[in-house]
């Protein structure tokens, strides 16, 4: 009989979701994707708030306990019934291509947000039910993360280019912590499998991509060299150009209380942006002066997470030892002795 496969992107934040969404959205946009992959936009899914279709509204059919600051995870429209909706939608459109069809979903912040019971609820539709998760070097994703979260105009709670406060925060929520991650995925259940996938430094997008899909078993990634312009979706701006956004942002949270400030504070937060990405787009050859976090920096996020880390290598056992792994942990460990 025919199958219809599931693997999900579970994220976390920076490990490629973006480049592994926006290639999907595009080749289902132009409808180049094969036959027997199915990437769920615009009628099978919900409108996307740009060109990059992600599936973040599958949290809500297992939402996580609220986190320990007491914050809603969440805002959406988005009610479990609706989504049980695309998802028969999405087994539907399926059925009617004939032969075993594998669906293809982003959810980057379903590794925490969401809870196990994610698997039980979805393989009510699909014959398999897979979930990745990316893990990547703490240093580059916090870094990442950061940059992004000062690029962000709604971010304004994110005012400044202290990674270690940064890190602090993050770390106590249990962002980038594998072990934990690990704990709570691993559930034995038979509903889902999970798979661990490391970030290897100095491939691209595409070899990450395959990565993904060769640890669920799902064959060839559709890779079209078409989409692949060298630009980073998400790239970060020039030291100076960082620090003008913290500083416009922190200016924007004292003088809230002004009538009329914000919108004007906003158009030139935004002037800012597009200068970053001209000077970008004239030096994308030699990017230069691009923030980076310093030794000291780095040294303290591998310190937050060494332990995690650790305890993380012994639950991979013999999986660890491969030499995707060994790099990864020569990279947040340093070398084994």
């Amino acid at each position: 009989m025919s199958k219809v496969r599931l693997l999900v992107h579970l994220g976390p934040m920076k490990t490629g979701t973006s480049s592994f969404a926006y290639h999907f959205s595009r080749l289902a946009s132009a409808g180049t994707l094969p036959q027997s992959v199915i990437y769920p936009t615009e009628d099978l899914w919900f409108p996307a708030r740009g060109e990059i279709v992600k599936h973040h509204d599958l949290v809500e059919i297992a939402v996580a306990p609220l986190n320990v600051a007491g914050e809603r995870r969440r805002n959406t429209d988005a009610t479990p019934a609706l989504i049980r909706e695309r998802l028969s939608a999405v087994v539907a459109e399926a059925a009617s291509r004939g032969g075993d069809v594998r669906v293809v979903m982003v959810c980057e912040i379903g590794d925490q947000r969401a809870t196990p019971k994610l698997g039980k609820v979805l393989r009510e539709y699909f014959d398999t039910v897979d979930f990745v998760i990316v893990v990547r070097d703490q240093p580059s994703a916090i870094r990442s993360l950061l940059a992004q979260q000062i690029r962000m105009w709604d971010r304004t709670d994110v005012t400044d280019l202290d990674s270690e406060d940064f890190t602090r925060k993050h770390a106590a929520r249990g962002s980038y912590d594998y072990s934990r991650l690990w704990d709570k995925w691993n559930t034995g259940s038979k509903d889902y499998t999970v798979h661990f996938v490391p970030y290897r430094s100095g491939l691209g997008s595409n070899d990450l991509s395959q990565d993904i899909f060769s640890a669920a078993g799902f064959g060839d990634f559709p890779n079209s060299p078409d989409l692949n312009n060298g630009e980073r979706i998400h790239s970060t701006f020039s030291h100076k150009r960082m620090r003008d956004l913290a500083t416009i942002k922190r200016w924007a949270l004292r003088l809230a209380a002004i009538p009329g400030t914000r919108p004007l504070i906003r158009s030139v937060f935004d002037f800012v942006v597009r200068r970053a990405h001209a000077e970008l787009k004239r030096n994308s050859m030699n990017p230069g002066d691009t923030w980076m976090l310093s030794s000291a920096e780095s040294s303290f996020i591998v310190e937050k997470y060494r332990k995690s880390n650790k305890q993380f290598r012994d639950k991979l056992g013999a999986e660890g030892e491969k030499p995707r792994w060994t790099e990864w942990f020569a990279q947040t460990l340093g070398p084994i002795t």
